[in-house]
């Protein structure tokens, strides 16, 4: 194991548990030493959890293709091979992109479900599980200063709420949700110490027509509405009683 490439294809069946002890053990160690390393190890990691916690959903839409690769992987494990898909993917692919791609795929899977809302609702919580999982090196809790950022380099105008200390409402930061192709602001909080999102799009629609959805999605509850030619989402773990306040000063300031 003295070629780096060689202890970076154990990474991924290291978090699975499919390593003998002794590689446990050299690669624990390994770790202690390589933040790089460390780093990929916890991306994997999370993106398994998200995957794990989704299982039920997933199992649910997959298609019959996509059974049928995995018996195969399955099959080709048992005899002792490694799949080809996990050689090439770890020899160039950076972790926190391959732990993107592989929630971006459970993504894709759940929105073959009918309801589109819950999709969408399923879909923005796995982001939102990302987002907090690598959070941003920078912070901007000026809401002001984030929703000028935004509408000077997106070119539509996004007010943000600041922060709001009766409800323990921190201000991280603004950013792109990829899962929308870049349209959707992504408005990260911390509440009561946890992590809580605001998504908003802008329709592009006109309509001004309130429509309002509440669901829980892999532990979150997941706060949706449409008016004023945008649709808002507020992601966070609680309670639906306990959200209702933070939701509603949402629906107060963000625009």
């Amino acid at each position: 194991m003295r070629k780096y490439q060689e202890l970076e294809e154990l990474f991924t069946p290291y978090v699975d548990g499919e390593v003998a002890s002794e590689q446990r053990a050299f690669i624990a160690g390994h770790l202690e030493h390589c933040p790089p390393c460390r780093d990929r190890v916890g991306a994997e990691r999370a993106a398994r959890e998200a995957i794990v916690a989704a299982r039920a959903e997933l199992r649910g839409c997959a298609s019959g293709e996509l059974r049928a690769r995995c018996a195969a992987h399955c099959a080709g494990a048992a005899a002792g091979r490694v799949p080809i898909f996990r050689r090439a993917a770890s020899s160039w692919l950076p972790l926190s992109l391959a732990a993107t791609l592989v929630l971006a795929l459970a993504g894709a899977f759940i929105l073959g479900l009918n309801n589109t809302v819950e999709a969408l609702a399923a879909q923005l919580t796995l982001d939102h599980m990302k987002c907090f999982e690598f959070p941003p090196d920078r912070t901007t809790p000026d809401a002001v200063e984030a929703g000028r950022a935004w509408t000077n380099a997106q070119g539509w105008t996004l007010q943000v709420p600041a922060a709001l200390s009766e409800q323990q409402l921190e201000l991280v930061c603004v950013r792109r949700c990829l899962s929308t192709d870049g349209r959707m602001a992504h408005i990260m909080y911390k509440w009561r110490g946890r992590p809580l999102s605001v998504y908003v799009m802008p329709n592009g629609t006109g309509s001004n027509r309130q429509v309002q959805a509440s669901m829980k999605k892999f532990g979150h509850e997941a706060v949706m509405w449409s008016g004023a030619d945008r649709t808002y989402a507020v992601l966070g773990r609680g309670r639906p009683i306990d959200l209702a306040p933070v939701v509603e000063y949402v629906k107060a300031h963000a625009r």
